[in-house]
């Protein structure tokens, strides 16, 4: 499982559009939210999809400072390379075929760029390419390749998120019904992004996953005490399989913040 990292932005836009035509508003509205200096947005790097890499979008990315490392969106300029590779090196970067090579002629954007053709084989053994450029001109192909591989990562998060948080099970027809639903998603992942470092890192409980950590653990019975309006109380159900585990995650997380812990045992029966 990959690393659970914290959601910065999510934004929902209408499905009658191609995504290209939302990205330059997606970077905008990031720029709101997070007003990062241009050194600081050279330092980070936007990988995306072939849905996305417009040769506009690429351009808007490096004038506004970011580093690009972009799949083209042009299928036809991708099999154009493909056929005037008169002598290709091929440099083999993991299993399925995957394979990079420098592109036969190089774009001109706002920055100077690395131009690459990909190649890898499909689920039913058919070879599939792709345009790939990249800004950060100090990694070799095969390094490149593999940095661009680790947006996989984030797809692993979504995934996550469909099966632990239910969110293909989330129908809503109104756009702002689903806005809500997405920021509620984004709030529930960042809680459980913060939790594993907060007091995950150790014990049997280090290795859940998203779908374990809400179907198994947030779910055990119990209840809550306050006074005077704070938590004063969590009392789980002691016959639970993971009562005692999740006892200790607790004061992990209340020691993390240097809050005072007591643990006292119950009865099985009773929280």
């Amino acid at each position: 499982m990959p690393n659970y990292h914290e959601s910065l932005l999510s934004l929902i836009y209408p499905g009658d559009r191609q995504a290209c035509e939302w990205f330059k508003p997606a970077i905008q509205t990031l720029e709101q939210q997070w007003p990062w200096s241009a050194a600081q947005r050279q330092k980070v790097i936007i990988r995306t999809d072939a849905g996305l890499g417009t040769d506009a979008n690429i351009n808007y990315a490096l004038w506004r400072h970011f580093q690009v490392l972009m799949k083209g969106f042009s299928g036809k300029r991708t099999q154009a390379w493909v056929k005037q590779l008169a002598q290709p090196t091929w440099l083999e970067a993991g299993g399925q075929g995957r394979a990079i090579t420098p592109a036969p002629m190089a774009l001109r954007f706002g920055r100077q760029t690395d131009n690459y053709l990909l190649r890898w084989l499909s689920a039913k053994g058919e070879l599939n390419y792709a345009s790939l450029i990249s800004s950060l001109l100090a990694l070799d192909p095969v390094s490149t390749l593999r940095l661009y591989d680790g947006r996989g990562a984030d797809e692993g998060e979504i995934g996550s998120d469909k099966s632990g948080l239910l969110l293909p099970k989330r129908r809503k027809q109104s756009l702002v019904a689903q806005e809500a639903l997405i920021l509620l998603t984004d709030v529930a992942h960042n809680l459980l992004a913060w939790l594993r470092p907060w007091a995950l890192q150790e014990g049997p409980l280090a290795g859940f996953g998203p779908k374990r950590l809400v179907a198994d653990v947030l779910s055990i019975p119990g209840h809550l005490e306050f006074h005077q309006g704070r938590l004063a109380k969590v009392a789980l159900w002691q016959a639970h399989p993971y009562a005692e585990p999740v006892q200790l995650a607790l004061v992990r997380l209340l020691k993390y913040f240097d809050l005072p812990a007591v643990i006292a045992k119950g009865s099985p029966s009773e929280p």
